[in-house]
C-alpha cells in the first residue's frame, strides 16, 4: 500500500496476551512484537504463532522491505520462556515446538522483501535467533541492549536456528566463543564482532532501520568479516580445527558435569558440514534432551530465583534511603573493586586509606578496572571516562560529611574496625549508614561502643568485586531496618544478587565454607592427600579444592575466620592451619602453604604432613560426601537457627558467592533431590565420625525445601 495509507488490520491477538501486528506505510512493512501483560516479549508458542501469522501477512502485502521492532521500551525479544522448558519431561512436545519455531523464522529468513531488525533492547536466546533471521541488523546504543545466545549458561543450546545462522554470520570461530562463553554483547561490541550492522542512538532506531531496509538488498551470510575467518567456517580442514580446539576446551571446562557445550559445537558442526536442515533437525533434538535432564532444570530453577530474588531480597524492609555519594574506608583490592561498583552505578564515590600514596594505588586500581571493562566492550570511552569522574580521594575523612552510605574494608581486625567506625560517626549525618565488609567478625561486635550502633550493617562482598555477582547484607538484631534496605539497594544498584542473612559470626556463607574446609583439614589430620581432597572436589564441580583455596585467600586470613567461626563449632577443632601459620607458611602469597609455589609450578607441599605426623592413608569414606554433607548440614542448621531467611538465598549465596556447583542448585535444592538417601547418610557418618554430622533440624524431620 502507498501514499501513507496505513494497514492496521493484520493483528494477531492470542488469549494469552500476545499482540503481534503487521503495518504498512509507503511500501515499508512493520512486524510490531508485543505481550501488552507482560514487561518483556519472552518467546512462547502463543508467540511464536502470532509472529508467523504477521510473516505472512507481510509476505501477502507484497512489500520489498519490511522492519521487525518491539512495542517495548527497552526489550526486543528476551528469550523463551523458561518456565515452559523447566517442566518439560517429555523430549517430543518440546521438539514439536522447536520445529514450529524453526519454520517461522524460515519464513522470515526466505521473505522476499529485505528484512531489518531493529533492536532496543535485550535480544537473547530465541530473540538473538530471530535477529539472526533478518537480512540486516540495527541496534540502539542503550545500556539496556544486550544480545547474544546464553542457553548454554542455562545448560541449554540455541535451538531456533542459533546454532546454524550464528556460524554463518559471523564464522564458526567467533560463533562457538560467544555460545560457548554464553556472551551477551553490547551494541558496540556486537558491531565489531559483525552480530549487527549499524548502531545508533536510541530515538533514530526505526528511522535507521527503515533506511537500512529500503536501500539494501537481501543477503547471504558470509561467514565472517575476513577471508581468514570465512576460510575456517567453508573449509573442511580449517573448520575441524576450529571446532577440535573448541571441543577439547569444552571438555576440559565441563569436566563431564554440564552437556551442553559439546552438544552445541555438534549442532554447528552437523550444520556447517551437512547442511542447514540437518542442522536445524540435529539442534532440535539435542535441545529436547537437554531440557529435559536434571541438570537443565536446576540451572534454570538457579536463573528463575536469581530474578525473583531482586525483587524478595526487599521482604520485610522499608523503603531505603538514596546513596549518591558513597565513602569506602580501605583502599586496597576489595575497597577499590567496590569504590569501581558504586561509581559504575552511578553514585560519586569518596576512597580513604592511611595516605595518598596508598589512596592513589586504590583509584589506579579502580580506573584500571573500568578501563579494562571499556575495552571489552561493557562501556563506550565516554561512560569509562563518566565513571573514573565520578572517583576521588584522600588519605583523611574530608568529604565523607555529605556521603550516604560508608563501607569499610579495612584488614579483618575487631579493633581496626571499631576505630573506624568511631571516627565516621564523628562526621557522617545521623542517618548515614556504615556498612562494614567483614567476611566473619559478627556485627555486633563491629559496632559495640558506637553511638548509634542500629545504623551499622554488613555488606560482606566477594573477591574480585568486578566478578562475583553475590553481596550477603547482614541485619544485626536490633538494626534500623532502613539501614539494611539502604545497604540491598546500594547493593542491586551495583548490578549483585543480595542476600540478607542475620548476625552471627560467619553469617551464612563464611559459615559454611568454613566448615566444609574444617572438615578438608580433619581428612588431611587423617593421612588424606592434600591433592587428593582438592582433585575430588574439583571433579565434582567446584571451581578450586578447600586447599588450594585456603592457600589463595591466605592461612593468616584463614586461621583468624577459623578462629572467629569457631565458637559454635560442634566436632573437633583442626590443626592443620594453626600449625601452618605457626612453621611461617603464608599460603600462595609467601610462595608456600598447603602447595609449594614455584612461578606457575604447584606441588602438594611435603612439610605440611611432617608438621602434622601424618602419613598418607585412605580416608574414611568417600572425599566428596564428607565434604559435601558437612556444608549441606551447616547450610540446613543456619536455616534452623534463623540466620538464613529462606532455602532460596542460601542456595543463591552457596552457588554464587563459594561456588558450590550449579549443576546441583544450591545445599537445598541437592537436600530435596536426595531426600532420605542424604539423610542416611549424615546418620551413617555421626555414628562413624561424631555428632557433627547429627542431620540438623530441617533434614531430620524430612523437610522439602522447594514445592
Amino acid at each position: 500500500m502507498r501514499g501513507g495509507r496505513q494497514r492496521r488490520g493484520d493483528r494477531a491477538r492470542e488469549p494469552g496476551g500476545v499482540t503481534t501486528r503487521f503495518e504498512e506505510r509507503e511500501g515499508v512493512g512493520r512486524i510490531v512484537i508485543d505481550r501488552p501483560d507482560d514487561r518483556i516479549n519472552a518467546l512462547d508458542p502463543a508467540l511464536v504463532q502470532s509472529f508467523g501469522e504477521a510473516i505472512r501477512a507481510a509476505r501477502a502485502s507484497g512489500v520489498k522491505a519490511l522492519i521487525v521492532t518491539s512495542a517495548k521500551k527497552d526489550n526486543f525479544v528476551a528469550g523463551a520462556d523458561l518456565d515452559f522448558v523447566r517442566l518439560a519431561t517429555d523430549p517430543a512436545p518440546v521438539i514439536e515446538a522447536l520445529r514450529a519455531m524453526q519454520r517461522v523464522l524460515d519464513d522470515l529468513a526466505t521473505l522476499p522483501a529485505t528484512t531489518v531488525a531493529a533492536i532496543n533492547g535485550a535480544a537473547l536466546g530465541g530473540g538473538c535467533e530471530l535477529a539472526l533471521a533478518c537480512d540486516w541488523r540495527v541496534a540502539a546504543d542503550s545500556p539496556a541492549m544486550r544480545i547474544g545466545q546464553p542457553e548454554v549458561q542455562l545448560g541449554l543450546i540455541p535451538a531456533a536456528g542459533g546454532t546454524q545462522r550464528l556460524p554463518r554470520l559471523v564464522g564458526v570461530a567467533s560463533a562457538l566463543e560467544m555460545i560457548l562463553a554464553s556472551r551477551r554483547l553490547t551494541a558496540r561490541r556486537a558491531l565489531r564482532a559483525g552480530l549487527v550492522d549499524e548502531v545508533v542512538h536510541p530515538a533514530a532506531l526505526e528511522r535507521a532501520a527503515t533506511d537500512v531496509a529500503r536501500r539494501r538488498p537481501k543477503r547471504k551470510a558470509q561467514g565472517g568479516k575476513t577471508p581468514a575467518e570465512r576460510a575456517m567456517t567453508w573449509l573442511a580442514p580449517a573448520r575441524r580445527i576450529a571446532i577440535d580446539r573448541a571441543r577439547t576446551k569444552a571438555i576440559v571446562e565441563s569436566r563431564g558435569l554440564y552437556p551442553a557445550p559439546l552438544k552445541a559445537i555438534e549442532a554447528i558442526e552437523v550444520g556447517l558440514r551437512d547442511g542447514m536442515a540437518a542442522g536445524l533437525e540435529t539442534e532440535a533434538r539435542l535441545f529436547a534432551e537437554l531440557a529435559t535432564s536434571d541438570t537443565a532444570h536446576q540451572l534454570i530453577d538457579l536463573l528463575l530465583t536469581t530474578l525473583r530474588q531482586r525483587r524478595e531480597a526487599f521482604d520485610d524492609l522499608p523503603a531505603p534511603r538514596p546513596v549518591r555519594l558513597l565513602g569506602i574506608v580501605g583502599a586496597g583490592f576489595m575497597g577499590s573493586g567496590i569504590a569501581q561498583a558504586g561509581a559504575v552505578a552511578g553514585m560519586h564515590v569518596r576512597l580513604r586509606d592511611i595516605d595518598a600514596p596508598a589512596v592513589a594505588r586504590g583509584l589506579k586500581t579502580a580506573t584500571d578496572l573500568t578501563a579494562d571493562a571499556a575495552r571489552k566492550g561493557v562501556f563506550d570511552r565516554r561512560e569509562a571516562q563518566r565513571i573514573v569522574g565520578r572517583l576521588s580521594g584522600a588519605p583523611d575523612l574530608s568529604g565523607f560529611a555529605r556521603a550516604d552510605l560508608v563501607i569499610e574494608a579495612v584488614f579483618e581486625e575487631i579493633g581496626l574496625k571499631r576505630r573506624v567506625v568511631s571516627e565516621l560517626e564523628a562526621v557522617l549525618r545521623d542517618d548515614a549508614v556504615i556498612a562494614s565488609n567483614t567476611s566473619a567478625l559478627p556485627i555486633a561486635e563491629v559496632a559495640r561502643g558506637a553511638r548509634r550502633p542500629g545504623r551499622v550493617v554488613g555488606m560482606h562482598f566477594f573477591s574480585p568485586v568486578h566478578r562475583m555477582p553475590l553481596l550477603e547484607v547482614v541485619a544485626p538484631a536490633n538494626g534500623d531496618p532502613a539501614a539494611v534496605a539502604t545497604a540491598v539497594a546500594a547493593g542491586e544498584a551495583m548490578g549483585k544478587t543480595v542476600i540478607v542473612v542475620h548476625d552471627a559470626p560467619g553469617f551464612y556463607t563464611t559459615r559454611t565454607l568454613a566448615t566444609m574446609m574444617g572438615e578438608a583439614a580433619l581428612l588431611l589430620e587423617e593421612g588424606v592427600r592434600i591433592d587428593e581432597v582438592d582433585e575430588a572436589m574439583e571433579r565434582f564441580g567446584w571451581p578450586v579444592g578447600p586447599f588450594r583455596l585456603m592457600d589463595e585467600v591466605g592461612l593468616v586470613v584463614g586461621k583468624h575466620v577459623a578462629d572467629t567461626v569457631s565458637a559454635g563449632r560442634i566436632g573437633p577443632t583442626p590443626r592443620a592451619v594453626p600449625l601452618l601459620v605457626q612453621a611461617g607458611l603464608q599460603g600462595k602469597r609467601g610462595g608456600a602453604g598447603f602447595y609449594k609455589y614455584e612461578g606457575k609450578k604447584r606441588t602438594p607441599n611435603a612439610r605440611v604432613y611432617e608438621l602434622l605426623g601424618v602419613s598418607a592413608r585412605p580416608p574414611h569414606g568417600d572425599v566428596v560426601e564428607r565434604l559435601t554433607l558437612a556444608f549441606v548440614n551447616e547450610a540446613a542448621r543456619c536455616l534452623d537457627e534463623g540466620v538464613l531467611r529462606s532455602p532460596a538465598e542460601g542456595d543463591l549465596g552457596a552457588v554464587l558467592g563459594l561456588g558450590f556447583p550449579p549443576y546441583l542448585g544450591g545445599p537445598f535444592r541437592y537436600a530435596d533431590a536426595n531426600g532420605e538417601a542424604l539423610r542416611n547418610s549424615l546418620r551413617r557418618l555421626a555414628n562413624a565420625l561424631g555428632e557433627r554430622f547429627t542431620p540438623a533440624d530441617c533434614l531430620r524431620d524430612g523437610r522439602r525445601f522447594y514445592q
